[in-house]
């Protein structure tokens, strides 16, 4: 009860956006927000062989390592393929570097039903 995400079920949910995202070798994404979505998600289609033996390509969640370098991540998140992540679209995140092959992704954003 009172958690901001539980609420009535709307009947259709409306989309701030979607896109795909294509990274090769030492591809990464800054930590950012989505300021424009509710909840945001991603799918991971492809992942890198790195993230089975290190946090190369991981998704990080809650840092923001440009602003606060010493703060620590909420979550580190090692991407598998068909799995899909839902993190709030205000929380900072952004991806590891990793050293070669290919992370692709779908990404999206959910308005906030109105009630």
């Amino acid at each position: 009860a009172g958690h901001p995400t539980r609420i009535a079920a709307p009947h259709r949910h409306r989309y701030a956006g979607a896109w795909s995202i294509r990274l090769r070798g030492e591809g990464f994404h800054v930590d950012h927000i989505h300021s424009e979505g509710w909840l945001s998600g991603a799918i991971h289609l492809i992942v890198p062989e790195a993230v089975e033996h290190s946090e190369d390509g991981w998704l990080i969640l809650g840092a923001n390592r440009a602003l606060l370098p010493d703060l620590p991540p909420h979550r580190r998140v090692r991407p598998k393929v068909g799995q899909l992540v839902l993190f709030p679209s205000l929380m900072w995140h952004g991806t590891m570097p990793f050293s070669g092959g290919e992370r692709m992704s779908v990404a999206f954003d959910v308005v906030r039903p109105a009630g």
